[in-house]
């Protein structure tokens, strides 16, 4: 679960490390309705009972009664930030159901970066459809899935998808907490001066938390090259670091790392989106 760093965690220590599992996925990268021509507007229903309605694609982040329609050509991608599901053994990894039973079907794909998407199958026809990432021998992580509807059919015309996650055994938990209002100057890694209350208190929680070793990572929107977003990242991560350090804590409980622009936690498409996109944030690692 992706968290953000509050000073109520000086009081409460525990809650900081505290872990909330989640099959579902949390955020949406991308997603089009080539029948609304919009990003946003997606019609679908509720299954009990069964009528069209106007459907926000939040609902996918948790069980419910709806699904949300794809006709064909459109799409979601949705993204999994605070877990990922892997190829666990002799087993399905991924549950997509799809509501309906009128012939209805979408492509289903996978990436670990965003970048990369390899083709899983086909899910549809009004069925629980369950995948097994061994069948396409894909061992990396799996932090995005796409699916695409491939046709028209039903009163509600495409693929009627229901929800979407991991499968126990094959999904994943990492607590992620991101470090509110560290800033850095424009296109560089030197931090502004309002960066250093949070980290102040984040060293004093690590004070206190003498066994706690954490991982210390950088992110940035897609603005820019790829291998300039991705040195910007590791150069941002490796700064908190140092400054971490100068300020009592063992270098021997950090790591750190870059990941440019491809573990984007919200759409890259507004400056909404890009804002939260660049960020520092850190997972525990003992």
């Amino acid at each position: 679960m992706i968290k953000s760093f509050h000073l109520f965690f000086l009081l409460l220590p525990f809650i900081l490390f505290s872990q909330n599992q989640s099959q579902y996925p949390d955020t949406i990268i991308d997603s089009y309705n080539s029948t609304s021509k919009t990003r946003d507007k997606f019609y679908g229903g509720s299954k009990v009972p069964s009528k069209r309605i106007a459907v926000s694609l939040d609902s996918l982040f948790f069980k419910n009664d709806c699904f949300i329609s794809l006709p064909q050509d459109s799409y979601i991608i949705v993204g999994f930030t605070d877990n990922y599901i892997i190829d666990a053994p002799q087993q399905n990894d991924i549950f997509i159901e799809e509501v309906g039973g009128a012939g209805e079907y979408a492509d289903v794909f996978v990436s670990s970066d965003n970048l990369e998407y390899t083709f899983l199958g086909v899910a549809g026809d009004g069925s629980v459809n369950e995948f097994d990432l061994a069948k396409i021998n894909y061992k990396k992580q799996v932090k995005y899935i796409k699916i695409i509807g491939k046709d028209n059919k039903g009163s509600s015309p495409g693929f009627d998808l229901g929800s979407v996650y991991g499968l126990p055994g094959a999904n994943k938990y990492e607590e992620i907490i991101i470090l509110e209002n560290v800033l850095f100057q424009t296109n560089k890694s030197i931090l502004l001066e309002q960066s250093f209350e949070p980290l102040n208190k984040l060293a004093q929680q690590l004070e206190i938390n003498l066994s706690i070793k954490i991982e210390i990572r950088g992110h940035t929107d897609n603005k820019g090259t790829e291998a300039k977003n991705q040195s910007l990242s590791e150069e941002r991560a490796k700064v908190v670091l140092n400054y971490l350090v100068s300020k009592g804590i063992a270098t021997s409980r950090f790591s750190h790392k870059g990941f440019g622009s491809t573990q984007p936690i919200a759409s890259n498409d507004t400056a909404e989106g890009r804002e939260k996109n660049r960020r520092v944030e850190f997972i525990k690692t003992e």
